[in-house]
């Protein structure tokens, strides 16, 4: 009889302070098990689009650290349900390439998907396959970047870490890092940007720094083949970005001995 009484007391406690506790637990551990306490939290979970807009956002914490640890399928169907239920209200999402909803291995598909997350904000997505534009007859001549600016103007942190030799278990020189070297639409809200293991170039740099004019955080991560040949103007433009990084070193050209310019000789002809 006790427990049916506390059963009844938790159902019974107003539907703004419900959501107050799952807003504190976030979305992965109200699907989880939060939303199943009785029939009015259920409620709450299904019908309450705010509780979802934060998709994959979710604290950081170590897996050893994990309450409950699940496969990565049901993760990936967890972030699918997520993003259903806030119906279109999606403010934020992080996934990687094993989340089949919204990345798939034709291109076309995923910025298909993003396209349709309106309101979207803050994206972090981590490829761990190549991104292969050529089989994709609908989208010639374009790379994930630009595509992903065209499809979310409304971005104001945009993180992308492309597949890294770890993913591919191959050496770096064995394969191209995605190029950043096209124009963008212009992205009036955009204010952090990090790009890792790609490959940029002065055009690519140009095209950031002149279509993001509220940007003030920039990280970028992998080749710079031509950073020497930056001129004034555009080291001008660098320049008013308050934190700026970009860690990135010329591609290793191997001769036949094996022998490569190191990172460290580069950085110093730049200087």
């Amino acid at each position: 009889m006790a427990a049916a009484d506390q059963r009844s007391d938790w159902a019974a406690l107003p539907r703004d302070i419900v959501l107050d506790v799952f807003l504190k637990l976030g979305p992965r551990e109200v699907m989880l098990g939060a939303e199943f306490t009785c029939k009015p939290w259920r409620d709450a979970a299904v019908e309450e689009p705010s509780l979802w807009r934060r998709v994959g956002m979710d604290p950081w914490v170590p897996f050893d650290k994990l309450s409950r640890r699940v496969p990565r399928r049901l993760e990936m169907a967890m972030k699918e349900v997520a993003v259903d239920r806030a119906k279109g209200q999606c403010e934020a999402f992080s996934g990687d390439s094993y989340d089949d909803y919204l990345l798939d291995i034709v291109p076309r598909n995923f910025i298909e998907a993003l396209s349709k997350l309106t309101i979207l904000e803050d994206l972090k997505i981590v490829f761990t396959y190549l991104i292969h534009w050529e089989d994709d007859e609908c989208y010639p001549d374009v790379n994930m970047f630009q595509s992903i600016c065209q499809a979310c103007p409304r971005l104001k942190k945009l993180v992308l870490m492309f597949v890294s030799s770890f993913f591919l278990k191959r050496n770096e020189d064995e394969f191209p890092k995605e190029p950043i070297d096209v124009e963008i639409p212009l992205m009036c809200k955009l204010h952090t940007l990090e790009l890792y293991d790609c490959d940029i170039n002065c055009k690519g740099l140009k095209g950031i720094v002149d279509n993001c004019p509220c940007l003030e955080t920039l990280h970028i991560d992998g080749y710079f083949n031509d950073k020497r040949e930056m001129d004034k103007d555009l080291r001008m433009k660098c320049a008013r970005v308050k934190t700026l990084n970009l860690d990135t070193k010329k591609e290793p050209h191997y001769d036949f001995f094996g022998d490569y310019s190191s990172e460290e000789e580069y950085d110093s002809e730049d200087e």
